[in-house]
């Protein structure tokens, strides 16, 4: 075969055609993607007493809880997070601000001041939390005296419709509260006393934190509920 015989135009067109075909196929990267890593959550609790139920509900499979800094842990609750292994955070002060004014602005029930509270409180309050579909919220205050002072002052402003106030000594902060010409505050240290407040209509609410059993507690929310007090 002579170059006469080839036919060089065919083969510089059948490269030029097998170049293309090469150039259109689409280029696999041979780089594998980096998997980014998975940030730590933690589960936000915004109740001012946290008990091993409220954990055992929130927390899912977080290795963190986020709780406000004044926030009641129970015991069961320590024992829950202590076999979980779960580590608490404090939430700044700013989160709790904000979410104060919200909760004030979205809320104008009842407001409860946690001055101290027995276990068996802790467990009613936290149902009542629940159950009250935004008509209750509630805080930790640092002593009675406090508490009394706030509950004249929000009371006096209009702020909420009334105040009850968790104590071991209820019949003290009933004394004080009542000393403002605004403020009609009785002390329900039993189910029989809860007339005394449709009786004097009163807007702050002094009851016993320790001493009452679960269903002496839970009779006298139910009361309050029913009766469209909270």
């Amino acid at each position: 075969m002579n170059l006469d015989q080839i036919d060089i135009d065919g083969i510089v067109q059948s490269v030029l055609q097998q170049l293309q075909r090469r150039d259109d196929r689409p280029l696999v990267s041979a780089i594998k993607p980096v998997s980014q890593p998975k940030l730590k959550s933690a589960a936000l609790i915004q109740s001012a007493v946290v008990t091993a139920d409220l954990l055992a509900e929130k927390v899912g499979t977080n290795k963190s809880i986020r709780i406000s800094p004044k926030a009641i842990i129970t015991p069961a609750a320590r024992d829950y997070l202590r076999e979980k292994n779960i580590t608490v955070e404090s939430l700044d002060s700013a989160t709790t601000q904000n979410q104060t004014v919200k909760s004030e602005t979205t809320q104008n029930g009842w407001h409860g001041l946690v001055v101290s509270a027995s276990e068996t409180l802790n467990s009613c309050l936290q149902n009542l939390e629940k159950s009250s579909n935004g008509r209750w919220s509630q805080e930790l205050s640092d002593s009675t005296s406090a508490a009394v002072k706030l509950a004249r002052q929000e009371v006096a402003r209009g702020n909420k419709r009334g105040y009850i106030i968790f104590t071991d000594k209820a019949a003290t902060a009933c004394c004080e509260v009542n000393r403002s010409e605004q403020v009609r505050g009785v002390v329900i240290s039993r189910a029989a006393d809860l007339p005394a407040i449709a009786e004097v209509k009163a807007n702050v609410i002094c009851l016993p934190a320790s001493g009452l059993s679960f269903m002496e507690y839970r009779q006298i929310f139910h009361h309050l509920m029913t009766e469209n007090t909270l």
